[in-house]
């Protein structure tokens, strides 16, 4: 973007506290004081078991409970569940340990907890309603300690959970999004190697998507290239070292940042689109993200190349003052750490109709990023993307 492009007016939501480094999660306690009363701690079975014994001394001052039923691609079920628990012991405050699905579910069961409602009325407009308004001094505190470098969940504002319908409904509120965040490197030491690609992968394409669309906040633009460039240099070298601690707390910075920036600008169509299609392929974020960004970024730099090129030069991307060219170059840096991550770029079993597809780009169009994209989509040339993934 040019200097002096960006409108004279305009606000900003930021983020609450970050801390980071080997101490994070204990800087964070001690700074919560009596803010973290009776607190739920939000996990998964598998990182509890793997976490658990080395992060609970930090709360050896509170009386705390534990739910660690979250699964992968969480459901309105697993909200449930964790609110009943909340519930049941009187719990006053969260902290979340884990990764975007742990983020995302302690999100949404700390809107219930504090407007009173269940799930499901969060997609009423009366929820809709209290998801919107500003933040309350009475709303719970809100600790995330992610273990996982890649949605960003912890510094954004959005959570993504399946709803009774088999959809994935997107929860949006300042209010939910943590009040203090725990960046501590050491953390993500024992994740294995497929969710450390897919989470850094995904952190790259936040990062991207927020600087090529045409949101307008200059913080948010510089949130975004900054985010793209750490995560595009540590994300190979936390795969090649994974033991490396500068790389790891490299690659949470730039995840963090990514959530930052989209918390800010949003995203674009890639991202949109991936959403209702995820709903029928059942793979991993990042697998789904994959072919989605192939297809649909070189479709869009076939018009709309400048974004893509001017963040090719800021990267240090072999370039040639070409904008087509030098967008091709960074998509083809952007395509290239997937196939490092091992993630395939085109799918090799989605079969879709014509009706399939439509109804999928009918899905998107609901996203609030696909207008932000820098080429404007059409109804059929979502279809028409869509179908070009489709074997």
């Amino acid at each position: 973007m040019q200097p002096g492009s960006f409108p004279a007016d305009g606000q900003i939501a930021w983020p609450g506290i970050c801390y980071w480094g080997c101490s994070a999660l204990a800087r964070a306690v001690q700074a919560a004081g009596a803010r973290l009363q009776r607190p739920l701690v939000v996990t998964d079975a598998g990182v509890w078991s793997a976490l658990g014994p080395r992060v609970v001394s930090e709360f050896a001052a509170f009386e705390w409970t534990l739910h660690d039923g979250v699964v992968s691609n969480p459901s309105l079920v697993q909200v449930r569940q964790a609110l009943h628990v909340a519930r049941q012991h009187g719990c006053r405050s969260i902290v979340a340990l884990g990764g975007g699905s742990v983020m995302d579910v302690a999100k949404v069961m700390l809107a219930c907890l504090a407007s009173g409602l269940e799930p499901e009325r969060l997609l009423t407009p009366e929820g809709q309603t209290w998801l919107a308004a500003p933040s309350s001094g009475d709303d719970p505190l809100f600790i995330a300690v992610p273990t996982t470098s890649g949605t960003g969940s912890e510094s954004s504002s959005a959570a993504l959970i399946q709803g009774d319908d088999g959809r994935k409904h997107l929860f949006r509120s300042t209010r939910t999004r943590p009040g203090m965040v725990a960046l501590q490197p050491d953390l993500t030491l024992g994740l294995p190697r497929a969710p450390t690609a897919h989470g850094g992968f995904d952190a790259v394409l936040h990062a991207l998507g927020a600087w090529v669309n045409q949101d307008r906040s200059p913080v948010g633009k510089a949130m975004a290239l900054h985010a793209l460039r750490l995560c595009m240099k540590a994300l190979p070298e936390v795969l090649r070292a994974p033991q490396s601690l500068q790389a790891r707390a490299d690659m949470q910075m730039g995840a963090y940042m990514a959530g930052v920036a989209i918390g800010l600008s949003k995203v674009d169509a890639v991202h949109a689109m991936c959403t209702p299609l995820e709903s029928r392929v059942h793979m991993a974020h990042a697998e789904v993200l994959g072919p989605i960004f192939s297809v649909v970024s070189r479709y869009t730099v076939d018009t709309v190349p400048e974004p893509y090129a001017e963040a090719a030069r800021a990267l240090g991307v072999p370039t040639t003052g070409r904008e087509r060219d030098d967008a091709l170059a960074l998509i083809e840096a952007v395509e290239a750490l997937a196939m490092q991550a091992q993630i395939a770029l085109r799918f090799e079993s989605l079969r879709l109709t014509p009706g399939d597809a439509s109804q999928l780009a009918a899905q998107a169009q609901q996203s609030a990023s696909l207008p932000l994209h820098p080429r404007a989509l059409a109804m059929d040339e979502i279809k028409s993307l869509y179908l070009q993934m489709a074997v």
